[in-house]
């Protein structure tokens, strides 16, 4: 005679067992915000953030979705380095500079801030159709074929 399944489980585990969390999240700091504020402004990507906090840069990732003051303070440092570079920029510009200056801020400006060269914005996606006429031609140009059936 068999027993029920109930009193003899074998080797199913009841749920609470199964449903045992594994190593706890880890959290971010309290000065997270600007540490990630300052190093943004800085010139650091997201690695390089990363490694200011002590933390891969997926955590950091999961930070930034999970905690908006945190995505604020990573926004708000790189616009901060992009007003340095646009000033550095300008400044390299408006005045008789060394030129590797000037170069180095185009650079970053575009490699970092998405900034580009003859392409207007709001230009890209757009379908451009050219139709070219021919000018006005002189009435000699022109063969004039007479109807003799009228006559």
């Amino acid at each position: 005679m068999s027993t029920p399944r109930a009193r003899n489980p074998g080797r199913v585990k009841p749920i609470e067992e199964k449903l045992k969390l594994g190593r706890p999240r880890a959290l971010p700091p309290e000065d997270a915000a600007e540490v990630i504020r300052h190093a943004s402004a800085n010139g650091a990507n997201k690695k390089g953030v990363g490694m200011a906090l002590g933390v891969a840069d997926s955590v950091l990732s999961r930070w930034l979705e999970e905690y908006p003051e945190l995505h604020a303070a990573f926004s708000e440092g790189r616009e901060k380095e992009r007003q340095t570079l646009h000033n550095a920029l300008y400044t390299a510009a408006t005045t008789q500079g060394d030129k590797g200056g000037l170069i180095a801020a185009m650079f970053l400006l575009k490699a970092r801030h998405g900034y580009q060269e003859g392409q207007q914005e709001g230009q890209a996606n757009r379908v451009s159709v050219t139709f070219n006429i021919p000018g006005a031609q002189p009435l000699d140009k022109y063969m004039v074929i007479e109807n003799g059936s009228n006559n």
